[in-house]
């Protein structure tokens, strides 16, 4: 999800652009070695992609239905509609009354929930190993027979915007966030507009709208299906084709994004608050992703957040809070698995009595160090390693698994790009960085915003 709280690191949120890096460099001997992870994939005659990732650490199975839409393909006047339609898919089909999905879940021994973000919608469910057939049964016929129904919606729209307000109105960051996007991505463009949906749109929405919007996006050709867990590929291929198999593909409009951001910057975006007791200084510059833009610094860009702001121990961290102290915390962060431009984002929470001035001097004098090509490669590569060992521990998570495939699937990536990821990482040198960093931390592409107490910044 794009915003100032994207994490650091490729293989946990997206998948590399395999053309974007000419000549594969190799990687340096000390460096850590990232098994694949083990993992198969068929697809149904009627489009949808199902990939298995099969474990035995424990008799459960997790079943994540990936839908390729999210709040970035929706229009202004109708924002929020993702989101709500993810609401709508839990209030019943032909077969099953509303909340029968999650409460025949529950009954079972397992859990289910779904997310919204703005590249995609997915639906999950862990359940006992024996207990996927159910699963996979219902989640195929909310996909074809769900019901729209006035009785149902009516109270839905105001859980979900009680959820806006709990999550974004009563958040100062939150709604600092909003107009961040607003400004870096451009007004009423696909990532200034909130996965939740502005609230006078959302009051908006009705059945039709609701029931066209499925009908455009919930497709087996517009979906990916992943299965992690105790299972096989044959167990889950013969599910896969009784259950999916015989739902009808339908047409599918390409998805587009801007190739560019808004217009008129730098800009600076304040906003005091009376819930704020601490002020916060932030900086997002646009990116490139592994889609858009200039995607070759896609790779060097990670290891950059990570090396100048990932950690405790990273440089930003080190300059401003264990040196100079004038910090309570420092951080920076890319994500770059998005159809469109990401951004770059550098975080400061200020000391007491610190200004506003002493911070920017402070973080501009440490970008100028990498700006001026004072990166090492003892830095580089202790930066990769702990990438890497990231990676090699998130495939202990039967959760992560799921997660990571489809975003990349649903962002238009593959499974080799995601077994490749380690070894693109392990290729950034030095100079790359330095070039990384020279094309984003540009003036000409950025949004500053400070969050205050309401009389300001003391």
């Amino acid at each position: 999800m794009i915003g100032r709280r994207a994490a650091v690191g490729g293989l946990l949120l997206g998948a590399p652009l395999l053309g974007a890096l000419g000549t594969h460099r190799p990687a340096l001997a000390s460096l850590l070695k990232v098994q694949r992870r083990p993992s198969e994939t068929f697809t149904l005659a009627n489009g949808l992609q199902v990939v298995v990732l099969p474990s035995r650490r424990a008799p459960i199975v997790t079943q994540v239905l990936i839908y390729k839409v999210g709040s970035a393909d929706e229009t202004f006047g109708q924002t929020g509609i993702a989101h709500f339609l993810e609401h709508m898919m839990f209030k019943g089909t032909g077969t099953l009354a509303a909340t029968e999905f999650s409460r025949t879940v529950a009954k079972n021994g397992g859990r289910d929930n779904a997310f919204t973000d703005f590249e995609m919608t997915g639906y999950h469910q862990t359940i006992a190993a024996d207990r996927l057939e159910l699963v996979m049964r219902m989640e195929a016929d909310r996909m074809v027979n769900l019901r729209i129904l006035d009785q149902e919606l009516r109270p839905e729209r105001q859980v979900v915007l009680e959820e806006r307000r709990m999550r974004v109105d009563n958040v100062p960051a939150e709604l600092l966030d909003e107009a961040v996007r607003e400004q870096l991505f451009g007004l009423h463009k696909p990532y200034a507009m909130p996965t939740s949906g502005y609230p006078d749109d959302v009051r908006k929405l009705g059945v039709n709208e609701l029931s066209i919007f499925y009908r455009r996006f919930y497709a087996p050709n517009n979906a990916v299906l992943i299965v992690a867990g105790d299972v096989t590929t044959e167990a889950v291929r013969k599910l896969a084709e009784k259950y999916y198999g015989p739902i009808a593909a339908r047409k599918v409009e390409p998805r587009r994004r801007p190739a560019e951001g808004g217009t008129d910057l730098p800009q600076r975006v304040t906003r005091a608050d009376t819930r704020v007791a601490e002020p916060r200084w932030n900086r997002d510059w646009l990116a490139p992703s592994y889609r858009m833009g200039e995607t070759r610094h896609a790779y060097a860009l990670q290891v950059l957040a990570r090396l100048f702001g990932g950690s405790e121990t990273s440089r930003l961290s080190r300059a401003l809070v264990s040196d100079a102290r004038i910090a309570l915390s420092a951080s920076a962060g890319y994500g770059a698995s998005s159809l469109g431009l990401s951004n770059f984002e550098i975080a400061v929470h200020p000391a007491r009595g610190r200004s506003v001035g002493e911070i920017e001097a402070a973080v501009a004098a440490e970008m100028k160090r990498v700006l001026d090509g004072d990166v090492g490669g003892d830095e580089v590569e202790r930066t990769q390693n702990q990438l890497l060992a990231a990676a090699i521990y998130a495939q202990d998570s039967l959760a992560s698994g799921p997660r990571l495939y489809g975003r990349v699937l649903a962002t238009g990536g593959s499974i080799a790009e995601i077994d490749e990821w380690p070894q693109r990482i392990a290729a950034v040198r030095p100079d790359d960085i330095v070039a990384a960093a020279r094309h984003v931390w540009r003036d000409e592409g950025s949004v500053t915003s400070l969050l205050t107490p309401a009389d300001g910044w003391q």
